[in-house]
């Protein structure tokens, strides 16, 4: 079977690291400075929308398409790889663990479309086609799950070939104002793991974008990076170190 998640270019990957990095990191804390929040109740949405503007802004070009589309209260991003012919979305690592506890009917509609693009992977026991629920519905109509993906897919800019096509879910996680954890998933209709990557573990290391002007002889400026860079890298290593002392008590 082929390795899905090697086709995604390594740009791509750290595209996405940088943008969720930078989201959860450094726009969050100048978000807040900037708005003078006394509380914080607002801010895990801040984030989300901090973070699907620097996806946004950092693809939608021939490679990599992007689409918005509104699932109630909720927005849901999505990337498409079209080197790769894998679909992308976002999902906090909490909200992945629960979702799968849930029984199916309670899981989001939307997340459940998306993974039925994976159904052919599963193990042979297991196939089940998408469009073998078509073909055995009652209806002659498309499935609520087709109708469901294809109202994710109507804001691309380019025609989705949904034969062939695959799902990627990216869960993350962020500890001690930084990002911990950068997982990607091909997952089965029963959220069993096909295959997996650490995206995180695969990313260069993200400097920072703001620069301070230093003064040199014959007062020429030389750029320096600010602290807060610095500490940036200091806070990645120590989420390390603290994620393998954890592993080794458990």
């Amino acid at each position: 079977m082929d390795n899905f998640l090697d086709k995604i270019s390594q740009n791509v990957k750290q595209k996405i690291y940088e943008c969720i990095f930078q989201a959860l990191c450094e726009d969050s804390q100048e978000a807040d400075a900037h708005l003078g929040l006394k509380t914080h109740v607002s801010r895990p949405f801040m984030n989300w929308d901090l973070m699907y503007r620097n996806l946004i802004n950092a693809f939608g070009d021939d490679n990599v398409k992007y689409a918005t589309n509104k699932r109630g209260m909720w927005t849901v991003l999505l990337l498409y790889d079209v080197e790769s012919g894998l679909l992308i979305t976002f999902i906090r690592d909490t909200r992945f663990e629960s979702i799968k506890h849930l029984k199916r009917d309670k899981q989001p509609q939307y997340i459940r479309s998306l993974i039925a693009l994976n159904n052919e992977l599963q193990a042979t026991n297991k196939q089940l086609t998408l469009l073998d629920d078509i073909a055995n519905s009652e209806s002659k109509n498309e499935t609520e799950l087709m109708k469901v993906l294809y109202d994710l897919c109507s804001g691309f800019d380019c025609p989705i070939e949904f034969n062939g096509l695959h799902h990627v879910l990216v869960c993350f996680s962020n500890k001690y104002k930084t990002l911990s954890s950068l997982q990607a998933y091909i997952l089965d209709s029963n959220f069993d793991i096909i295959e997996e990557q650490n995206w995180l573990d695969m990313a260069k290391p993200m400097m920072s974008n703001e620069f301070e002007v230093a003064e040199r002889e014959y007062n020429k400026p030389a750029i320096t990076l600010k602290s807060k860079a610095t500490d940036r890298l200091k806070e990645k290593g120590l989420v390390a170190l603290k994620e393998k002392e954890k592993q080794k008590q458990s």
